[in-house]
């Protein structure tokens, strides 16, 4: 025998071969393990913990990745007793991954044969489906890819539940991840080009490309469509070999960002039909990268976008936002959207400053502003009592600029106390309450409002409705308050809306509804810069030209009646008396009288007897 601590030649020899083989392969769970207690317990304790945080991180080499896979034994050491080996068969729990892919590798895989790994695997998976991805075999360890869960949770729970005919442990680690692909070359585009020429049917012009990436002719690459430069390099390809596309199908692809196809509907221009269903979008708002497409059918089942809506309404209105011609969606047809008869896009007209329905109301629209605008900035305000009528009503509301309240110094206080805005007055008393009824209170309370001075030339007028029995008024602009004591006289915008109504020889404003709020920045920029028109130039008339002179608003003599009488029967084809019983209605207002006339015929409602001769 050899004496201690020696050993012989063939001992030595066998216990290299041993030890290699150790080295080489993986299983060590049929070996025992002995040791005697030493007088030096703690010592040789540590030791042995040493031994075995080493044993075990020699057993289970790790592959990269913190989302799956088994915990070391040093992390075990650290949630139980120093120097306590880990529970036999204890394993953590894989997570799922947020993009839905998972890494498997296999240590000491390269000493077998692919298909015969393969096999072995699909049987213990089944009845599942594995489709591995980009099966690479470096430094003796094989590695490959799968998209689902399920695959990957099983195969975690096969490490070491697989033995080899040669009697070692088949180790399986899987941890969360996917290749980084940073290009792509002209070789994995030929590949991608043959498979979608396989999926193509040029009949119905459409390309399926569900589940791309599981093409047996892309095992060897990684061609998940999820990647954006993956995706793009797909559309890229179609819009150069298949221009007329009309139906794309990317069912399937873990798809979970869309910003980079933002100009798909210049790429693909007759797409109609695109399904998506069974991705990972999560906000209907991610379509709006796609909202210029002209498409029909749409699917979207399975993605969890589709689980924030409750009411089917709410999600079909939400998708033709985006796609207005929608007929499908999810398989479903829709009724057709509400659209206007309209064969090709029409501009919109050019904004105007004044906007007239009837272009005979210009010049009574003009003399009422301009008489109300100058009492309203007057000393005061009690003449606008003749403008109201005796039961007039009157509300205010007003409101800031968004934001501007926080930072700006020309509050609205005033203002707020009789503010009706019916969002925020709830209560139906105070709402009558705030209601000004009746001109006495009207024009007290015009009268009490701060004093002003308007800036004329930035009023727009739209005259909405012009009858001779009612018109509708609106008209904004912007004013400052005089007398405010700020430094600076704060500027207001306002919106004014009158109803209208002839009252004798005038007219009275029977509703107004008023709004003020603040200036905004480039409005007070523009507001007072615009310089009063310079008064005209008289000059004398050319000999033998006759000098006009404005009509007046009094009441014309008998002999300037008798005239008018004959104007007004020429012009309108009535005889005498009723030329003359339609300019005494009017209070011999000849255009006030023409328009009327105009009005009722229009209206068939002037009698026949009127064009008796």
């Amino acid at each position: 025998m050899p004496k201690p601590g020696k050993s012989s030649k063939g001992n030595h020899q066998h216990f290299t071969s041993w030890k290699n083989q150790y080295r080489e392969h993986d299983d060590r769970g049929d070996r025992r393990v002995t040791f005697k207690h030493s007088k030096h317990g703690r010592k040789n304790n540590r030791n042995w913990s040493a031994s075995l945080e080493a044993h075990f991180q020699e057993e289970d080499v790790d592959m990269g990745g913190s989302g799956g896979g088994f915990t070391s034994a040093k992390n075990f050491r650290r949630k139980g007793r120093s120097g306590t080996p880990p529970p036999k068969g204890a394993k953590r729990k894989l997570l799922d991954s947020p993009v839905g892919w998972f890494r498997v590798t296999i240590p000491y895989g390269h000493k077998y044969e692919k298909n015969f790994i393969l096999k072995l695997l699909m049987d213990h998976v089944s009845p599942l489906t594995l489709y591995p991805v980009m099966w690479t075999s470096e430094r003796n360890v094989v590695t490959f890819y799968v998209d689902e869960y399920k695959v990957a949770e099983k195969l975690n729970n096969l490490d070491r539940q697989i033995r080899y005919p040669d009697g070692f442990n088949m180790i399986i680690k899987v941890n969360t991840g996917s290749p980084n692909v940073v290009d792509i070359n002209e070789s994995m585009k030929e590949k991608m080009k043959l498979a979608m020429a396989k999926r193509y049917n040029a009949a119905t012009r459409a390309l399926d490309l569900t589940k791309f990436h599981a093409d047996p002719d892309l095992q060897d690459v990684f061609c998940a469509l999820f990647k954006p430069i993956i995706l793009l390099t797909a559309i890229d390809i179609i819009s150069v070999n298949i221009p007329d596309l009309e139906a794309l199908n990317l069912y399937d692809n873990r798809i979970h960002v869309l910003s980079h196809l933002k100009k798909l509907n210049t790429k693909l221009p007759n797409l109609k039909i695109l399904h998506i269903g069974n991705n990972k979008i999560k906000d209907i708002s991610m379509l709006d990268a796609l909202s210029g497409l002209p498409l029909v059918d749409v699917v979207l089942d399975g993605n969890p976008l589709c689980d924030k809506y409750k009411n089917q309404e709410t999600y079909i209105s939400e998708v033709r936002k985006r796609f207005p011609k929608v007929m499908k969606l999810d398989g479903v047809d829709l009724p057709p959207p509400i659209s206007f008869d309209i064969s090709e896009e029409v501009p919109l007209p050019t904004s105007q400053q004044t906007f007239l329905c009837n272009a005979e109301g210009q010049g009574i629209v003009r003399q009422f502003l301009e008489q109300y605008i100058q009492i309203f900035d007057g000393e005061t305000r009690q003449p606008l009592l003749q403008a109201y009528h005796e039961q007039a009503t009157l509300s205010m509301t007003m409101a800031y600029p968004y934001g501007q309240h926080q930072k700006n110094s020309s509050w609205l206080n005033w203002y707020l106390t009789d503010n009706r805005n019916i969002l925020r007055v709830t209560d139906s008393d105070r709402r009558m309450r705030l209601l000004k009824q009746g001109h006495l209170a009207v024009v007290s309370f015009l009268n009490d409002m701060p004093a002003t001075k308007h800036d004329i030339h930035s009023f727009t007028v739209d005259l909405c409705l012009f009858t001779p029995q009612l018109i509708n008024l609106t008209f904004t602009g912007l004013y400052k308050e005089l007398h405010s004591g700020h430094k600076m006289p704060p500027i207001r915008y306002f919106c004014r809306t009158f109803v209208i109504i002839p009252a004798g020889s005038g007219f009275c404003i029977l509703n107004e509804m008023l709004h003020v709020t603040n200036a905004t920045e480039e409005q007070r920029k523009i507001a007072f810069r615009t310089p009063a028109p310079a008064p005209p130039v008289q000059t004398p008339a050319p000999p033998n030209t006759p000098v006009t002179t404005p009509p007046s608003t009094s009441i014309p003599d008998d002999a300037v009646k008798q005239q008018m009488v004959q104007a007004m029967a020429q012009q309108s084809g009535m005889n005498l008396d009723w030329s003359q019983k339609c300019l005494q209605e009017t209070d011999w207002n000849f255009e006030r009288a023409v328009f009327v006339f105009t009005e009722l015929q229009k209206q068939g409602t002037v009698p026949p007897e009127a064009f008796v001769k």
